[in-house]
């Protein structure tokens, strides 16, 4: 079984505006968080705000503080003012798309045009455009609206932004047939004529397709009504757990595409059960990523990349030791948050609740198995490691959780140098050290931006939350082109065999600049390349240590 998936699926950049909106509220706000209706039409990510506490002001008539949200469909002005007036602060998640379309209908209105809107007449959206046309506007839907409509002369046709395109131009033309003269603006939004056109071309390609949104979303099941049309056999689902996989399993190649409502976690998660289908391998794959394998083995990279080039010599005992404990601190921390977790990587917090007792004798296992190692090797690392590990089992008990915006992702690789530095004292050689914290800082940067991208919560803890998603591709791009700058530096002044490690800053730089184009359904793939910076940073320093 092969899988393909849209090259547009997921949320739309007003949807994730307005999601981004919400969840910044939920945190900051000193007070209740409401949306005016549902957010999006998403059932899922309404949960996860709801989870938040943020609620729908339908169900709190009586409430008369707090924030609301303006929901990405928008309102009619009046309902806004009419928020303001009864003491709420209004935040305006209007797509800008939207407002653009407002921002027309209110204009022509002005002008004396009569304003025609193709669209859905029970949609949010299309009852917020209507409300600016000042009560010269009409809605037409199908065919028999046009019976309805009064002659025409001065009038403009616009379009509810996620109205299919031929519909649209159909009904424009019916119009323009029957009342020549009107002007037509095309106020579809590019995003939806992209996401409509793309499952086109996947349904050229595939046997099925698999659509993943919420039931309740227009735009999601004109999705499934475009496959259906180009004679593919079309699922709707909205979780993966609804996937009929004993049907999809017939099938050589599927096509995965999503509404415009639909977070990415959802749509991983739906590519992931697919392809993990049948496939124990891929399913072991997973299991090794929740359970922090992988992530130690990179750690304990970085701990034999700092023994062999600065110390000298390396014992196997130090990589052990960290893959010991960087299990130990990352799986117990997500043991005790693991309901934050689950706001931002519900499957893996699903894992921890499901093999939570293992998984505490696990933990408790591999700190005093690292410490019995550590202190018949030496006292003096047997209390630094205690110590340390002590430290990072308070994280997720304590406020440093909320010490400052971005901390996790700043604690994090410390706690991995840190534990670097003890295991490969004493130090002959300082100059390569100097690599250590901006790499792990890369690597801990560059997973936190996979956690943004399933558009969950991350709270102010995490630096990718914090910087948005321009600023932390830059940040990846600016801390590749440091360690690169600082190796030639450390060739040209100390010793040419530090040009070894240029590559490692070059693939790091191609990493970056791959994720910034978000793909999609390969969370898998994309984490275990995350992890492989501190692997390949030990590879090169034995490389390094051998060259004479």
């Amino acid at each position: 079984m092969k899988i393909e998936i849209a090259r547009q699926a997921g949320f739309c950049m007003g949807v994730r505006r307005a999601m981004r909106l919400a969840l910044r509220a939920a945190e900051t706000s000193p007070g209740p968080v409401y949306t005016y209706g549902p957010l999006i039409h998403n059932p899922q990510a309404l949960e996860l705000l709801r989870r938040l506490g943020v609620e729908d002001l339908r169900e709190h008539p009586d409430a008369q503080k707090g924030v609301v949200i303006i929901r990405a469909h928008g309102v009619p002005p009046e309902e806004k003012k009419a928020l303001e007036n009864r003491g709420f602060k209004v935040l305006d998640g209007t797509c800008p798309r939207v407002a653009r379309v407002q921002a027309l209908a209110r204009r022509y209105a002005r002008e004396g045009y009569q304003v025609i809107i193709i669209g859905d007449r029970e949609h949010a959206e299309v009852k917020g455009i209507l409300a600016y046309t000042q009560g010269r506007g009409a809605v037409v839907s199908q065919v028999a609206d046009l019976e309805s409509l009064p002659p025409l002369e001065k009038y403009v046709i616009l379009s509810q932004t996620t109205q299919d395109e031929e519909l649209f131009a159909f009904l424009s033309q019916e119009i323009l047939s029957r009342w020549p003269g009107g002007k037509v603006v095309n106020t579809i939004c590019h995003a939806t004529h992209e996401r409509q056109e793309s499952i086109r071309e996947l349904a050229t390609r595939c046997e099925a397709v698999v659509v993943v949104g919420g039931r309740g979303s227009a735009n999601t099941n004109r999705l499934v009504q475009i496959a259906r049309e180009e004679k593919r056999e079309a699922f709707l689902v909205e979780t993966p757990e609804e996937l009929p996989l004993e049907k999809l399993e017939h099938f050589e190649r599927i096509g995965v595409s999503a509404g415009a409502s639909t977070p990415n976690w959802l749509i991983n998660g739906v590519v992931e059960r697919l392809k993990s289908h049948r496939n124990p391998w891929r399913k072991g794959l997973l299991a090794a990523l929740y359970l922090h394998g992988p992530l130690s083995l990179s750690v304990a990279g970085f701990t034999a990349g700092a023994a062999l080039l600065a110390r000298g010599t390396l014992h196997l005992l130090q990589p052990l030791l960290t893959f010991l404990l960087t299990f130990f601190a990352h799986t117990w921390n997500l043991l005790i948050a693991r309901g934050f977790i689950s706001l931002c990587q519900p499957y893996k917090a699903a894992f921890y609740a499901r093999y939570e007792k293992p998984l505490v004798g696990a933990v408790v296992g591999s700190f005093l198995l690292a410490l019995l190692l550590a202190f018949q090797e030496n006292p003096v690392i047997f209390v630094s490691l205690a110590l340390l590990g002590g430290l990072s089992a308070l994280y997720s008990l304590t406020g440093l959780r909320s010490l400052f915006p971005g901390n996790r992702t700043f604690f994090i690789p410390a706690y991995w140098v840190v534990l670097a530095l003890i295991l490969s004292f004493p130090w002959k050689n300082l100059s390569p050290l100097l690599f250590l914290f901006p790499l792990a800082l890369w690597q801990a940067l560059y997973l936190d931006l996979l956690d943004l991208f399933e558009d969950g919560f991350l709270g102010k803890e995490s630096l990718a939350a914090f910087l948005e998603e321009k600023k932390t591709l830059l940040a990846l791009k600016m801390l590749s082109i440091f360690c690169f700058s600082l190796d030639i530096f450390l060739a040209l002044k100390y010793d040419q065999k530090f040009l070894i490690m240029l590559p490692l800053w070059i693939y790091l730089l191609g990493l970056a600049v791959y994720i910034s184009r978000r793909p999609l359904g390969r969370r898998l793939f994309l984490e275990y390349l995350g992890l492989s910076p501190g692997l390949i940073f030990g590879g090169l320093a034995w490389i390094m240590r051998g060259v004479s």
